[in-house]
């Protein structure tokens, strides 16, 4: 495919993509890209942007990629398009109507190929553009979430090792995330690694002390203390 002209025709296309079930107004695209261009040439910016997008797409499809009609612009309808962030939230549903359900491995199945789609952070080569973050944030947040949905489906079901290796990538994510830190110290008492389990509390106790200048929550404590002193049935009691 040819490449199209710099990163705005890039931006340009993500934004129709992520609105693509509506048109957008001229002034709004320059407004978000060219907010301290001069009118007109912000306007030729973003034709130049468009036509080159246009151009790249041509051995693709014969289809006009981008419309303009009464000063707005959108993908042109016709397109079929699989946009991989529709496709990501659509697994996330599917995942937790089976998990509803208490079909497991239907739900355990969803949640691996819904976070498989998910290759990096949206926007990722745009970091600075205000309106990706917005976005970003929230489908990492369903990330997490996913991974957190996951691991408990796995403990349920006695795959403790599948459980350790979710939580772990959830702490990669976000390492303040104290359910996954309880859910690691579970995993590895239920082992018998009673000692990975106490380190794993106190690795908790600094990663929260030095990120945030907090300290654990009184659920994590009482894990933390039930484990210490080797009370299975207790272990058993807690979430």
């Amino acid at each position: 495919m040819t490449s199209w002209n710099g990163q705005r025709g890039t931006s340009v296309l993500r934004y129709l993509l992520s609105r693509r079930h509506h048109a957008c107004a001229r002034d709004e695209l320059l407004e978000e890209f060219w907010r301290d261009v001069p009118t007109s040439a912000a306007r030729n910016r973003l034709q130049v942007a468009v036509s080159g997008l246009r151009r790249a797409f041509l051995d693709v499809t014969a289809l006009n990629l981008v419309e303009y009609a009464d000063g707005r612009y959108r993908l042109n309808p016709d397109l079929l398009v699989e946009v991989d962030v529709e496709t990501f939230e659509h697994g996330l549903r599917t995942a937790a109507a089976a998990e509803r359900a208490h079909l497991h491995e239907e739900a355990r199945t969803a949640y691996q190929q819904a976070i498989a789609l998910y290759s990096g952070d949206f926007a990722a080569d745009a970091p600075f553009e205000q309106w990706t973050l917005l976005p970003r944030e929230s489908l990492r947040i369903k990330l997490v979430d996913a991974l957190d949905r996951l691991s408990r489906i796995d403990l349920a079901d006695g795959r403790v090792d599948d459980c350790i290796a979710t939580a772990h990538r959830m702490l990669d994510i976000d390492p303040c995330r104290e359910d996954a830190h309880r859910l690691l110290m579970r995993c590895y008492a239920a082992q018998g690694r009673t000692y990975q389990a106490v380190r794993q509390y106190e690795f908790c106790t600094r990663i929260l002390r030095v990120t945030i200048d907090a300290s654990p929550t009184p659920d994590t404590t009482v894990l933390y203390d039930v484990i210490r002193n080797g009370s299975a049935a207790e272990l058993a009691k807690l979430r």
